[in-house]
């Protein structure tokens, strides 16, 4: 079995992606995250609605990349990073709600590419319902 305290902790893959402006610019947080699990929480925000009031496909998948490629980054080793190579969004509904909930998962991780999905809920009440799922390629590479 792999030492775990080896990989990238919540606070640690927080502040990885807490770096990139795009999630601090939809406020994307980290709800949780275990080893090769992460759910991460995008709000709604009127400024990026369309159809007006729910969230459009682009904010779906944007939510279900962060949460499956974040998922991969928390099995790479400390002093890795991990980029998205590509990502599939599928809607499966209508993406309403106060926020949309994305839960990552690995699928494989490798040693140069990894593999991630994620399930995407709009939630309203903490009542979840599905509207999209992702499935996400990383790039996994040492920071120099």
């Amino acid at each position: 079995m792999e030492d775990v305290s080896e990989h990238l902790d919540r606070d640690e893959i927080e502040a990885f992606i807490g770096r990139l402006a795009f999630v601090r610019e939809y406020a994307i947080r980290v709800a949780s995250a275990a080893p090769g699990r992460v759910v991460i929480e995008l709000p709604f925000d009127d400024r990026y609605s369309g159809p007006p009031g729910q969230f459009p496909a682009s904010m779906v998948g944007t939510a279900g990349d962060v949460a499956a490629v974040s998922s991969c980054l928390s099995l790479v080793p400390r002093g890795w990073a991990v980029a998205t190579l590509d990502f599939t969004i599928k809607m499966t509904g209508v993406a309403k709600g106060d926020k949309l909930r994305a839960k990552g998962r690995v699928l494989q991780a490798g040693r140069t590419n990894s593999v991630g999905a994620a399930d995407i809920y709009g939630v309203s009440a903490d009542r979840e319902t599905l509207c999209g799922t992702v499935l996400a390629t990383t790039r996994n590479f040492q920071i120099k």
